[in-house]
């Protein structure tokens, strides 16, 4: 039998305790109350972690003394206030990817109350710079902010919605501005909010255009105006990623009517890409292109080597690819070029060791370094979409300083002078880095070349990440004006475009299907770092850049210099359709084309190209991909001018994987003309789904 549970008797208070605490609020005496433990108010941070007892001895408490620690952090919560020490709970125990976004907005900001103040929670930051794909991804969001920033989440159903993903109406017919220039009321330029007024983009680049004499250059009769607005179109927007001649040097002789440092060459073959420019603006314009292309290619025959005629050879590359010309045009123009400068003196297999040339005066030495480094970039990016041995097999580089760059052989210190640069009010300061750039990814170029003997691939991986964290360290020291911002300039958001679209080249041969498959990188600590990983973290960067660039930047209807943009992102979403926005960026690139291919013809070719293997390898229908090729027809000028010329050539590539294994059935032409059978072929699959 269990016996009930004896308690001790409850004792009262001593005798005038209660009447005393409530009456004066004193404390009793020490001897009635527990004694507290002694200690200190505050303890380090490593005790608290440990769960140890601090002394809270300063530098440094004896626990960390013991630990071989010179000094503790000590962290007062009620200074601090609950805020901070959310924060810094979220660091310490969230996973590691969550907790760099928060890293990276810390680092993003001036000091901490400016981000506590914005992000009161730190679940609200998350949600408002969203969450990598991977780890590697926040790795290299959090060590590399400048070529992989974090990206905040953007409403996928507003974009859905907007007119990025419609066709522009097409009402042909001439809309007159208040300048007095004339615009098409169809031109997709007016719909840009970096233009107030469309004509902004086709202002005078220098007033001294106002005295332009365009028939002592031109064998085309074109008007003084309309020639100053062409040529300030292409100065504004294509010159500074070209940077193929010294503008102050070229403005001045065009203005002066004098041929040291301008031609007549050099003045037909910019008219012929610039009036393709203009036609965006102006369809009328697109009449002068082929006279000037047609007269600028007679003239090549009798020039002589110089740097102009260099300028003028790779102008000439350009646009007839974009007006899809035969593709030996293309190569053999720009192959030239590249030989005349060897010719010159220009260029080198052994730079560092070949002798500089010797120019007559500082004038000449800057006009044959834009020549140089200009014949040099445009081949470097077009051997990187032809995979053409005449390019790719190129391992020449320039001997001359690269302009507006200072002291550029100085193997130490800051890369670049943030000073005045060579005619910076032209040209801007975005060349100096492209020319940069293009060397560092020119040393990379056998990644992907068929060369006989190659190592094997673990090694050939070893290789390539040493490149890869060279361009990333490299992208680290970039001068502010060359970060991606609001405010960018065109040519800023194109330099990272191209950026990515090479690092997603370099990465292409060593990308594998299956997980157990894949390769590591060996210099990354993250548990996820793949080269898999890498290509989707650029993928998530070229995504942002080309939205951000249509939505921006008018340039993007007129410059055929960033499609290459639209190519990778299509690849990406075409041939990765686990990504469940695929047909929304998709789409983005299908409608970019559209706006572009008023003033380029290749870019209808493109596109089927691109449908054809949408067709392949995703579920879009025979009826939706020949939808919008005749939206696409729709936008050309041979729609509104019944303009005849030549079938439209291409025979860079278009299908990015294939291009590994067999770049002849990868090209542009080759992948198009499966079109219709793809097409066909998913008309039957579809009809005979319906039948069961």
């Amino acid at each position: 039998m269990n016996r009930p549970r004896k308690y001790a008797d409850i004792l009262p208070s001593p005798t005038g305790l209660g009447e005393s605490s409530s009456a004066s609020g004193s404390q009793p005496p020490s001897e009635d109350l527990p004694r507290r433990r002694p200690g200190p108010s505050v303890a380090c941070e490593e005790c608290r972690t440990r769960k140890t007892r601090c002394d809270g001895a300063r530098p440094a408490c004896s626990n960390c003394v013991k630990r071989g620690k010179p000094t503790c952090v000590y962290l007062d919560k009620q200074k601090a206030g609950p805020t901070a020490m959310q924060w810094l709970d979220r660091l310490k125990t969230w996973p590691k990817h969550r907790a760099l976004i928060l890293l990276n907005s810390l680092r993003a900001r001036d000091n901490l109350n400016t981000v506590l103040s914005e992000f009161p929670q730190p679940e609200q930051a998350i949600e408002a710079l969203g969450t990598p794909s991977s780890l590697l991804e926040a790795e290299l969001m959090a060590t590399n902010p400048n070529a992989y920033p974090v990206l905040k989440p953007i409403d996928i159903s507003v974009f859905t919605q907007s007119r990025l993903l419609h066709p522009t109406t097409n009402a042909f017919g001439p809309g007159k501005s208040s300048g007095g220039t004339f615009i098409d009321q169809d031109s997709s330029v007016r719909h840009f909010p970096d233009l107030k007024d469309p004509t902004e983009a086709i202002q005078y680049c220098d007033e001294r255009l106002a005295y332009l004499q365009a028939d002592f250059w031109a064998d085309v009769a074109v008007s003084n105006d309309f020639t100053a607005r062409a040529i300030s179109l292409y100065m504004h927007t294509d010159h500074p990623l070209l940077g193929l001649f010294d503008t102050e040097l070229f403005i001045t002789d065009l203005v002066e009517r004098q041929t040291r440092f301008c031609s007549r060459f050099l003045f037909h073959a910019l008219m012929y890409l610039a009036c393709q420019m203009y036609s965006a603006f102006d369809k009328n314009a697109m009449q002068y292109a082929e006279p000037f292309g047609q007269r600028a290619e007679e003239l090549w025959e009798d020039e002589e080597d110089s740097c102009l005629a260099m300028a003028g050879a790779v102008l000439l590359s350009v646009s007839n690819m974009g007006r899809g010309k035969d593709h030996d045009a293309v190569l053999i123009f720009s192959r030239h070029a590249l030989e005349m400068g060897q010719r010159l003196g220009l260029f080198s297999a052994h730079p560092a060791r070949s002798p500089r040339p010797i120019f007559e005066t500082e004038e000449d030495g800057r006009a044959n370094s834009y020549g140089a480094w200009g014949t040099f970039n445009w081949n470097v990016l077009i051997s990187q979409f032809y995979r053409q041995p005449i390019l790719q097999n190129s391992v020449v580089v320039p001997t001359v300083p690269i302009p507006g760059e200072a002291d550029v052989l100085e193997p130490e210190g800051n890369l670049f002078d943030e000073t005045e640069s060579v005619d910076r009010g032209l040209l801007g300061d975005t060349f100096p880095v492209l020319c940069r750039f293009r060397l560092i990814t020119h040393g990379a170029r056998w990644v992907q070349l068929p060369v006989p003997h190659a190592p094997d691939t673990n090694l050939r991986l070893s290789l390539f990440e040493h490149k890869y964290r060279q361009l990333l360290a490299w992208l680290e020291i970039l001068p502010s004006y060359m970060l991606r911002a609001e405010t960018s300039p065109h040519h800023t958001i194109v330099f990272h475009i191209w950026l990515h679209t090479a690092i997603l080249d370099a990465l292409r041969p060593f990308i594998r299907a299956q997980p157990e498959q894949r390769l590591q990188l060996t210099t990354f600590s993250a548990s996820d770092r793949s080269p898999d990983a890498a290509y989707a973290a650029s993928v998530n960067q070229l995504k942002r850049l080309v939205l951000d660039h249509r939505i921006h930047h008018s340039a993007s209807a007129y410059s055929i210099l960033w499609h290459s943009g639209l190519i990778y992102l299509a690849n990406a979403m075409i041939k990765q359709p686990r990504d469940p926005e695929w047909r929304q960026y998709l789409y983005l690139c299908v409608y970019g084309y559209e706006r572009l291919n008023r003033p380029y013809r290749i870019s209808e070719v493109i596109l089927q190209g691109l449908l054809a293997m949408a067709l392949r390898h995703t579920d879009i229908s025979a009826e939706e991909a020949q939808r919008l090729m005749m939206e696409l027809k729709k936008r050309g000028l041979d729609q509104s001018n019944k303009i005849v010329e030549d079938r439209v050539h291409a025979t860079f590539m278009v299908d990015l994987d294939l291009a590994l294994t067999d770049p002849a059935n990868a090209s542009v032409e080759t992948v198009a003309a499966d079109f219709n059978y793809f097409a066909l072929f998913q008309d039957l699959v579809e009809a005979d789904q319906m039948a069961k």
